[in-house]
């Protein structure tokens, strides 16, 4: 009898509390505020972000070559700025009005020149007296070298009678005459110039170190 009273008096008391959290409001101990449910309500908020729009427009320092953004250039101002403009333009493989040639003698000078410091003073033969001839002689070998991989790369690029593979117009669309350095015999004409230059710097360099005695660091 009594089992059965404690029965009853469980199935009472546990639907007696899931009728209270059904229909009464919970309030948290420690919260301020007004009640919530403990199921979640089907009302959802909205809210809308609007930006601030400045008076004055902003001036953008990195912005799209031309305002195109499909070019795939940047202009800023280090590469927009006249004298980068003016010093590019006067490098030898933009000079498209000079003769591949004499293009390829120019660079060929710079090089040879340069390259017979190094070889002297970091060679095999630096402690010895003929430092000054080794060096020299592998500037000239490396010379060679760049010449027979410049010659490589125009077989591989440019092919016999073709015109040229460069742009005939600016980033402005302003027409101008294709560089004929992009062509099969205009790569031929710079190598053998850059061979030609190259030689001669060394040359050059070895006459000032060595015949004319000239007071340099790298002897």
């Amino acid at each position: 009898m009594a089992a059965a009273a404690s029965t009853v008096a469980c199935s009472q008391l546990k639907r007696n509390f899931t009728s209270s959290l059904t229909r009464k409001l919970a309030t948290p101990k420690g919260i301020s505020g007004a009640p919530f449910r403990v199921f979640p309500s089907k009302r959802t908020s909205s809210f809308t972000i609007k930006a601030i729009q400045s008076d004055k427009p902003t001036y953008q320092v990195i912005q799209p070559i031309n305002g195109d953004p499909f070019i795939g250039s940047l202009e800023t101002p280090v590469t927009s700025s006249p004298l980068i403009a003016w010093y590019l333009s006067n490098l030898p493989a933009y000079r498209t009005a000079v003769s591949p040639l004499l293009r390829g003698v120019e660079v060929g000078l710079a090089h040879g020149y340069l390259l017979v410091g190094p070889f002297v003073i970091t060679g095999p033969l630096r402690n010895t007296p003929f430092h000054g001839q080794a060096g020299s002689l592998a500037a000239a070998g490396l010379v060679v070298i760049l010449s027979m991989c410049l010659t490589i790369y125009g077989i591989a690029s440019f092919k016999e009678g073709e015109p040229s593979i460069a742009p005939s117009l600016t980033l402005t669309g302003r027409k101008k005459v294709p560089d004929q350095l992009q062509t099969a015999e205009g790569w031929a004409k710079f190598t053998g110039g850059f061979f030609f230059g190259g030689i001669s710097g060394v040359f050059w360099a070895y006459f000032l170190l060595y015949v004319l005695d000239l007071p340099y660091y790298v002897k």
